[in-house]
């Protein structure tokens, strides 16, 4: 069942109630300073300001009777679970206690577990938390008369809170219809609030005796021999050899090592334990490098952040992870009370080179090794958590596939928190010895083509929209001649016309790659000649609906890669649909060609239903756009025509001297079309809008055409 408003999946069956994204109230006046505030959700509806009294202050007009009550439902409990996972992660930050502090965490999880299953159920994009919401607030809504002041009142402060929760939820209940969707939630809720109260009090109980309790370390069952991924990336090769090159600085394998080894002493000395978090939000560097893979050396869990991350969702990262270690530039846009575990670049660096070097923490293969947040286009970016085995085979595809090799010189445009520039750039390039060229500058054409030109790679690593502009801007032909021998694109469709382009202009090979941030290597690969994507070595593909890709029809995929993640955390329900049996089944779509392999059919998203006739916008993206003079880039995006039925927008970003004769050609190839794939509105665009990996974000470009008269 699609969502009759912003048309994405539902999770609820057919004729199920539903609240729908586009229908919740998102503005709120404080009823003690005024302040206007927007958000779905806020931690016990308090002000974000002064935790005053929040009232609504525009009803959606289509919200009425049962929905709006629903509605409510689902907004009231969205409030008590941002207030309870604040309010656990701030605890694990204040307790000194090792096992309560571990205690703190799970619950914390438990909360965003139960946040997640509220936006799935109801089709709501998680909310962030009020960054003010403090101890303090929590001791207040607890009945408690002062902030906690030790382990014990932190404790007895959570009982507290879980009983409320459910004491809430009973009360709301009893004031609903019988047999009401919104009284069968508030139920559900009162329940789950009576378990949470009932473990925590079992818990006080066993930590006031000192036994065991849910908070004891557990010892994992053992998957082979002890290993550390960041020994075994750096271990097998010469150390005199280049490793690491940015601007004017480099690194050899023997001094990479070295100063690896000296991060993950320095991480120790601040506290770092097995499997403690340590985020990296810096600019591509030497420096990002080192404090990673030192994290990994030292046993802990590094998670690489984009330095340019909004405010919100920076917060709602810190909330969700907990970090004991933030390495940045400087403190000043992390929010209290995490700002004290940041250490600035400056100090990091005098940390380093003041330790003393320590050998790798040798660990279980499945221990957590690091993290990569997904690209955030269908809703909140999802940590997806990987083990140390990753390291063993990482460089395999690069060799067996593309054909790469330790003489090579590597350079990806995009930045190391995406897993694309990760795990092709760091990880494999070190696994086989090669050398990485980094640019700590946001790229941009003029940026790329120069640091190609400057630093004569033989290997790039970019994505269609780069190569696209490349093209248009002339600065195709410089890229052979600065010595690149092969190109790689990945992260979002490669269009054959770009591809063919690409060759005619440069005549280099590209290679054309499908990944995910759930399998990191590129499992499907089409190389020159290649009729579409064949599935890469040491990868199984099997078609989820066997009927749809034995007719030629689109279908999901199931995945089995030894790179495969150890899941998402704390997405319990994603997982499960994530992970099937050992298998990654991504959402996106794919066509199975007659000689077995496997061409990209869009996202879920991507097929709509105009006029009764499926429509692939990707396919449609390709045959309005390609080799048209002048266009920069395009997409089509689902729309409601005036009768509110389907149709389809075409945005388009052209040259402005070339757009006259764009329009013409592009009305051509229109009418040429069946009627149901004519794209009722043509929309000019200065660019389209993308994820911070360069991902297309379809919804921004709905709300776009939304607001166009």
């Amino acid at each position: 069942m699609l969502c009759p408003k912003c048309h994405r999946p539902l999770a609820d069956a057919e004729g199920e109630p539903y609240i729908c994204c586009a229908d919740a109230p998102v503005q709120w006046r404080c009823t003690g300073c005024g302040k206007i505030s927007e958000g779905f959700a806020f931690p016990y509806g308090s002000c974000p300001h002064c935790g005053g009294k929040l009232e609504l202050r525009e009803a959606p007009a289509a919200a009425a009777g049962a929905q709006a009550a629903t509605l409510a439902a689902v907004r009231t409990a969205f409030e008590i679970e941002l207030g309870g996972r604040a309010f656990y992660q701030r605890a694990a930050l204040h307790s000194d206690d090792d096992d309560l502090r571990a205690l703190f965490g799970r619950f914390a999880l438990m909360e965003g577990e139960h946040m997640e299953t509220l936006s799935r159920r109801y089709h709501l994009d998680l909310p962030n938390s009020s960054p003010e919401f403090r101890l303090e607030t929590a001791a207040v809504y607890a009945g408690a008369t002062q902030a906690p002041r030790s382990a014990q009142e932190l404790f007895e402060l959570a009982i507290a809170l879980e009983q409320r929760a459910a004491k809430f939820y009973e009360e709301r209940s009893q004031h609903c219809p019988a047999d009401s969707a919104e009284r069968r939630l508030y139920d559900e809720l009162a329940a789950e609030e009576r378990e949470h109260a009932a473990l925590l009090l079992t818990e006080f109980s066993r930590w006031r005796a000192g036994k065991p309790g849910f908070f004891s370390p557990v010892t994992p069952a053992g998957h082979g021999t002890p290993m550390n991924a960041a020994q075994l990336l750096l271990a097998p090769h010469e150390g005199s050899r280049v490793a690491v090159e940015c601007g004017d600085e480099r690194l050899t394998y023997a001094d990479l090592r070295d100063r690896v080894g000296r991060a993950a002493a320095a991480w120790r000395a601040r506290g770092l334990k097995p499997g403690d978090r340590v985020a990296i939000k810096l600019p591509d560097s030497l420096d990002w490098i080192v404090c990673w893979l030192g994290t990994l050396w030292a046993g802990g869990v590094a998670v690489g952040v984009n330095p340019r991350v909004p405010a919100p969702e920076w917060q709602y990262i810190l909330e969700e992870a907990g970090f004991n270690v933030i390495v940045a530039e400087s403190d000043a846009d992390t929010p209290e009370p995490w700002r004290s575990r940041v250490i600035t670049l400056a100090e990091g660096r005098s940390l380093v080179a003041a330790a003393q070097p320590v050998e790798p923490a040798l660990v279980d293969p499945e221990t957590p090794a690091f993290w990569l947040h997904t690209s955030g286009t269908s809703g909140k970016p999802k940590a997806v958590v990987h083990a140390h085995r990753c390291a063993r085979e990482v460089g395999r595809i690069s060799a067996e596939r593309m054909g790469l090799h330790a003489d090579d010189r590597l350079f990806a445009s995009s930045k190391l928190f995406f897993a694309y520039p990760l795990t092709n750039l760091l990880l494999a390039g070190l696994r086989l010895g090669a050398t990485l060229i980094l640019d700590p500058a946001w790229p941009t054409p003029e940026s790329v083509a120069a640091t190609i030109a400057r630093t004569k790679p033989t290997v790039l690593f970019s994505v269609p929209s780069l190569y696209r502009t490349l093209l248009h801007d002339g600065r195709a032909p410089a890229v052979p001649a600065a010595g690149v021998r092969m190109c790689v694109s990945a992260g979002e469709a490669l269009p054959p016309s770009l591809r063919q382009a690409w060759r005619e202009a440069t005549g280099l090979p590209m290679i054309d790659g499908y990944g995910a941030s759930e399998v990191l290597v590129l499992v499907l690969t089409a190389a020159e000649g290649d009729d579409a994507l064949h599935v890469s070595p040491g990868t199984e593909v099997q078609p989820l609906d066997p009927q749809a890709a034995a007719a030629g029809t689109p279908t999901r995929l199931l995945i089995r890669s030894p790179m495969q993640a150890l899941g998402y955390l704390d997405r319990p329900a994603a997982q499960a649909d994530s992970f099937r049996d050992g298998r990654f089944c991504p959402a996106d779509l794919f066509v199975r060609t007659e000689a077995g392999s496997w061409r990209f059919a869009g996202r879920e998203d991507s097929m709509v239903k105009v006029k009764g006739r499926w429509v692939n916008l990707v396919d449609l993206e390709e045959q309005l756009g390609a080799g048209l003079p002048g266009l920069r880039e395009g997409a089509t995006v689902w729309i409601n025509d005036a009768d509110g039925m389907g149709a389809i927008a075409y945005f388009y970003a052209a040259n402005p001297d070339d757009e006259e004769r764009l329009l013409a050609e592009l009305q051509q190839r229109i009418a040429a079309l069946p009627p149901y794939k004519r794209p009722l509105r043509l929309l000019p665009i200065e660019m389209l809008p993308r994820t911070p990996t360069g991902k297309l974000l379809r919804r921004k470009l709905q709300e776009l055409e939304q607001e166009t008269p």
